[in-house]
């Protein structure tokens, strides 16, 4: 496998959401942005939470249900997740995210988000070091 770092699959400049965003604006983003995950920042762009598609639709059933306060990102954002920095080898990122769900992981320095890592751009640096191990 070629040793690559996060750096060279990052995305820089990753559509985010701050503090107390309302979830109407939330599922605007997440819907437009055709993403399943958003990196949740405060204003010093540090990193406080991921709040997903999911996180927005369990919020919205018990809004309906019980006609809440209007429900913001902090109110369901999660807490716990897994980011990456950007000098991590990708192999042994694809082995630490293996049993992961998120699509999308922060990358940070200094407890702030520099750039995200898609799944999807691992999976597409894994299948081209296959393709040189076969050959093909």
């Amino acid at each position: 496998m070629s040793k690559k770092t996060v750096k060279d699959i990052m995305h820089k400049q990753p559509l985010t959401v701050r503090c107390q965003t309302p979830l109407s604006d939330i599922i605007n983003t997440l819907i437009s942005s055709q993403q399943t995950q958003l990196p949740v920042v405060n204003s010093a762009n540090k990193l406080i939470g991921m709040v997903s598609l999911i996180d927005c639709q369990t919020a919205l059933l018990i809004s309906a249900y019980h006609c809440d306060k209007p429900v913001r990102v902090n109110d369901i954002m999660a807490k716990n997740f897994t980011f990456l920095t950007a000098d991590e080898d990708l192999s042994e990122v694809a082995i630490k995210t293996q049993k992961q769900t998120e699509s999308i992981f922060p990358v940070i320095e200094s407890g702030k988000l520099i750039a995200i890592m898609r799944r999807t751009d691992l999976l597409r640096h894994l299948q081209n070091n296959l393709s040189l191990c076969s050959g093909k």
